[in-house]
């Protein structure tokens, strides 16, 4: 492929801008994480099937996204040449999805505390990246902004879980 047919378009120079779809879209994802943790706040236990589905919903629903995080490296490392920051970055696609695995198979209030710890450390490494250069720094910035959100819901999760 000749370099004026690259589909990757180099990033401007100010990258900082967050494009309205990420941020939409970014802020949409956060909202079964409210809708779910606010609902823990509620005593259901006399409506079984309900309280179980909630619980059993914001785990695999993090889950879900914590995959969806991974495979943004993934699509990283498609683009990577350098064969051992690709593996690198192969690595970090696969490993939120079986830390989230392996939370999910835990009990109560270990799956959310290790699910935390997963997405602050994906938060981390993100902001990291984008620090770095390897990706849009807007990128870094909704990241953290969505982290936050997604770490005190499940906080709030948490804590919903000792009331």
């Amino acid at each position: 492929m000749s370099p004026d047919m690259n589909m990757r378009a180099k990033p401007p120079e100010d990258d900082r801008r967050i494009p309205v779809a990420a941020l939409v879209l970014g802020a949409g994802g956060l909202v079964p994480f409210f809708m779910l943790s606010v609902a823990l706040l509620f005593d259901l236990s006399a409506i079984a099937p309900w309280d179980r589905l909630i619980r059993g919903s914001l785990a695999a629903y993090a889950a879900l996204i914590a995959s969806f995080l991974g495979g943004v490296r993934w699509g990283l490392a498609l683009e990577e040449r350098d064969a051992a920051r690709q593996a690198v970055l192969l690595a970090g696609s696969v490993l939120p999805a079986l830390v989230a695995w392996v939370a999910m198979a835990l009990p109560r209030p270990h799956d959310l505390t290790l699910l935390i710890a997963l997405f602050l450390g994906l938060a981390v490494a993100d902001v990291r990246l984008a620090m770095k250069g390897g990706i849009p720094r807007w990128f870094g910035t909704l990241r953290l902004a969505l982290s936050v959100g997604v770490i005190g819901s499940l906080i709030l999760a948490l804590v919903a879980e000792t009331l």
